[in-house]
């Protein structure tokens, strides 16, 4: 008999992952995962640097979609993600200076290297700025994850990763980072060369 996994220890990890690479301060940024029938996902208004699992909420997605003051702002869009496609099993949000920033001058950020290739596919989408929490917001992603998108960018607000697990869903979100630092030196070289 195997061990069940402790997915929210597991969320709490990676949350701590998340503030100590750069890519989520203190309250900001979420991360979820789906544990069958119910939704795990982060407090509104917990701090990812404490790395504690009780701040990490389980809730049928039925009842996550009512809606509760406890749970993530972000909760829409989290559980758009999952509705979009089968397979998607864990979501993070982040908004690290270099996701905003490749956000708000791509139009689509376009593969720069073989790891993008390998890891978030030919391209990640952005949606234009809508407010954060929103149905606009949630329903503007999910249409990018429903076409096959693994990350979406979204201008002013940050990015969206989805995988399987949560390990998945980071290791997207780092490439993503990288992807954008990457796009971000290559556009200002090339400004500089003109």
């Amino acid at each position: 008999m195997t061990k069940r996994q402790d997915i929210k220890k597991d969320l709490a990890f990676y949350g701590k992952l998340l503030h100590e690479k750069g890519l989520a301060i203190g309250q900001g940024g979420n991360l979820s995962a789906r544990d069958g029938r119910y939704l795990i996902i982060k407090e509104s208004g917990a701090d990812m640097s404490a790395a504690r699992r009780g701040d990490y909420i389980r809730a049928a997605f039925k009842d996550a979609e009512k809606g509760s003051s406890l749970l993530s702002s972000e909760t829409p869009l989290h559980l758009a993600c999952y509705g979009a496609r089968d397979g998607v099993g864990a979501v993070i949000h982040a908004h690290s200076p270099a996701l905003v920033a490749a956000a708000s001058k791509a139009g689509v950020l376009e593969s720069n290297s073989y790891e993008f290739d390998c890891l978030l596919g030919k391209d990640v989408p952005v949606v234009p700025f809508i407010r954060p929490g929103s149905s606009e917001l949630a329903a503007a992603v999910s249409r990018k994850v429903k076409n096959g998108a693994a990350a979406v960018l979204m201008a002013r607000h940050g990015a969206v990763a989805v995988g399987a697990d949560i390990k998945e869903a980071y290791t997207r979100i780092l490439a993503l980072e990288r992807a954008c630092l990457t796009f971000l030196y290559l556009t200002s070289k090339a400004s500089k060369s003109l």
